[in-house]
Formats: structure tokens, C-alpha cells, sequence
């Protein structure tokens, strides 16, 4: 009996772990012929993305079933693709989403899961 509490109470933890998004950043932003540029250390981009663009964040954590919302000013980003990431050991930790957006002026790179802002702080030109 203490073996199946103890066992139930590891799988609980382990999902418990996983279940929630520890945290998600703004990766790239870059243009449809693929240049662009890494934005993870910066407050404002070097290049004018005007019209259509790519961007690219990482989610750590389990996804599913989570409201994921790009924007890059008032330009919401359109799901494209996901890869996911693994650590050394094989164990998956992240997924890497690529976002489409169409009439992009200028504004600040906005990263909201279930409504709750993760990362705003790139100013995109």
C-alpha cells in the first residue's frame, strides 16, 4: 500500500511539474526571405519589419490546451510551426513556435499565454 502512494504521489508531482508554463521568450523576429535578426538580449530591433514578418519564441513547459498569443504592435501572429526541445537527457523541456504576422508597422513584441504576459519588452520597428 505505501508503494502505490508512493508511486502516485511521484506521477502526480511529475505532471504537477509539467503542467504549467515556467516561462516563454521572444526569440527572432525576421522576414519573409528568412533574413532577420536574434532579439533576445536587445530593447530595440536593428532592422524595419514592415508588412509581412516571421517570429519565433520558446515556451518552457507543456503547452496543450494553452491560449498562445503573439503580436508585434497591433499585428496578431498566426501559428506556423513548432519544434520541440529536449535537454541532454532526452526529456523534453520546450517547444520553439514560429508565428506569422501580416501589417506589421511598429510596436512592442507581445507574448501572452492564457493571458498573462510573459515577454514585452522588444520594441520592433
Amino acid at each position: 500500500m505505501r508503494i502505490l502512494i508512493f508511486i502516485l504521489f511521484i506521477s502526480f508531482t511529475l505532471f504537477a511539474a509539467n503542467s504549467d508554463i515556467q516561462a516563454s521568450y521572444a526569440v527572432a523576429v525576421f522576414h519573409e526571405n528568412g533574413t532577420g535578426e536574434n532579439i533576445q538580449h536587445k530593447k530595440i530591433t536593428d532592422q524595419d519589419y514592415n508588412g509581412i514578418c516571421f517570429s519565433k519564441i520558446v515556451v518552457f513547459g507543456e503547452i496543450r490546451n494553452k491560449k498562445i498569443e503573439v503580436k508585434i504592435g497591433n499585428a496578431l501572429g498566426y501559428f506556423e510551426s513548432s519544434i520541440p526541445i529536449y535537454n541532454k537527457q532526452k526529456i523534453y523541456i520546450a517547444e520553439e513556435l514560429t508565428f506569422k504576422h501580416y501589417n506589421v508597422s511598429k510596436g512592442y513584441f507581445e507574448v501572452k499565454i492564457d493571458d498573462k504576459i510573459y515577454d514585452t519588452k522588444v520594441f520592433v520597428k
